[in-house]
């Protein structure tokens, strides 16, 4: 019984004094309130405009970008068993530009209706479409309208051989690109036209059953344990331990079979017509974990059109309900900057991914060398979805010559965490004991894992920014 009184007696003084430690109000406490800014900050990682990375104007869009986009065809890529053209696959979408915060989203595709690589009719190997002996359909739909899709082969997903091949060749893709910080996200493509995950219109290919194409995304799964995964439609390879992220590509398209049949998908369930078989809704905070992107229908007017008067109160609620954090290829970004529709570009791009403010922060004013700077933080993330990634938060501690003194890594917190809406951090900072007395400020910065560098901007006065990425967000006195 007295080791019982005694252990509860330490775990309340353990308590009392951690929330002394932050709850300590006296008059060397300050709260400082950062004011807001509202810059669209294009250049966020994981979120804003994808671009073509292959396009010949590639470096010479009009609107800043944070993303590429890179479509992989297997011919191209493995044109000899076993023989993979990596460098050139890269060099032809300048993956060297993929620096600093540009990430690249990566689609696998078999099929690409009317454009195929330089004497072929197909997307998929020679030695492949021999393999299964030419098991599929070729289609030719040009001249017919609105369905004019192009003339490809569609082969038969179906087929053991190339099924087989297909994880071999997903498994030497994740060999490539499972560890490289460059990439981003992969969308599940392989299957349908465009790795769309369709065959339309009738006659142009066989989709197959999902008991068939649960194995093409398995495919994707179990090669890329680091990256987040998206598909066309949500399906029931989705689960608790495990979420697939969803793209929608014709955004803006208000249509019954477009985007409103896509968001129902999600919100309640469908039955493919593929082959009959029941797809569950997600969970409502199924975007907590999954991210979710895709790009602008296509219109005879190009984008602009999507982005005027009703057509862009239906784009931007598009985006707001499927929780999107980037766009493109199909995007506003050739579009120069102007009076017409730069307030409607900067708009989507404040609404979609994150959205960082720090509303609040409070501090003690003076503190000991060798004992804890507390700081409790408001975090708002004003956007509609989290960031995906877990990169770390970094407190510097900087001496009044502007140089940084220590840093320290907030292990404990989680920027995956960050959903909609306000959050509270709080923060213990272990001040070194050979710091000497003086004045001192301290500085947040999100930094890239990789590069170890700060790479997130907040939205909040850029006065406060550093040069080096760095935001100041208050001052205090070390004492011994």
């Amino acid at each position: 019984m007295k080791k019982i009184l005694i252990l509860g007696l330490l775990v309340l003084l353990n308590t009392t004094c951690r929330l002394d430690v932050y709850n300590n109000h006296t008059e060397t406490e300050k709260i400082y309130t950062p004011k807001k800014c509202e810059d669209p900050f294009p250049y966020n990682p994981f979120k804003g405009w994808a671009v073509w990375s292959k396009s010949p104007d590639y470096d010479g869009y009009n609107q800043p970008y944070s993303m590429l986009y890179a479509r992989l065809f297997w011919a191209q890529v493995e044109p000899d068993k076993n023989q993979f053209a990596w460098n050139t696959f890269e060099k032809e979408w300048q993956f060297h530009m993929a620096t600093g915060n540009k990430k690249i989203i990566l689609r696998v595709v078999l099929d690409n209706p009317g454009e195929h690589l330089p004497g072929m009719d197909r997307d998929i190997p020679d030695w492949l479409y021999q393999q299964i002996e030419g098991s599929g359909i070729y289609y030719y739909t040009e001249g017919q309208g609105d369905t004019d899709i192009g003339n490809g082969f569609s082969p038969d997903y179906k087929h053991p051989e190339l099924i087989k091949e297909h994880e071999r060749f997903i498994s030497a893709l994740g060999e490539r690109y499972n560890n490289d910080p460059r990439i981003a996200f992969l969308q599940i493509g392989s299957l349908g036209h465009w790795g769309e995950w369709h065959t339309w219109p009738e006659g142009t290919g066989d989709f197959p059953p999902y008991s068939i194409a649960a194995q093409y995304i398995e495919h994707y799964h179990n090669a890329f344990p680091n990256k987040l995964l998206l598909i066309r439609r949500p399906v029931q390879y989705n689960s608790q331990e495990f979420s697939l992220g969803v793209y929608n590509d014709v955004i803006g398209n208000d249509s019954p079979g477009s985007t409103p049949m896509w968001l129902a998908m999600i919100s309640d369930g469908y039955t493919s017509e593929w082959d009959g078989a029941t797809h569950l809704p997600l969970t409502p905070d199924w975007w907590h974990r999954a991210p979710s992107g895709g790009e602008l229908a296509t219109h005879p007017d190009g984008v602009e059109y999507w982005l005027e008067g009703d057509n862009f109160s239906i784009t931007l609620q598009h985006i707001m309900n499927g929780h999107t954090s980037w766009v493109g290829p199909s995007c506003p970004v050739k579009i120069p900057d102007s009076e017409r529709y730069q307030a409607e570009i900067d708009q989507m791009l404040k609404t979609m991914g994150y959205r960082f403010i720090i509303t609040q922060v409070q501090y003690p004013t003076t503190a000991k060398a060798g004992t804890v700077l507390p700081i409790i933080c408001t975090i708002e993330n004003q956007g509609i979805a989290p960031i995906y990634y877990n990169w770390p938060l970094e407190i510097s501690i900087i001496n009044n010559k502007g140089h940084i003194a220590y840093t320290q890594i907030m292990s404990h917190i989680d920027i995956r965490k960050w959903l909609p809406g306000e959050r509270e951090e709080k923060i213990h900072i272990v001040l070194p004991s050979y710091l000497a007395s003086g004045q001192y400020s301290f500085a947040f910065a999100l930094l890239d894992p990789t590069l170890h560098t700060p790479a997130i901007e907040f939205a909040i006065d850029q006065s406060l920014r550093r040069k080096d990425g760095r935001y100041v967000l208050g001052e205090f006195a070390i004492t011994q």
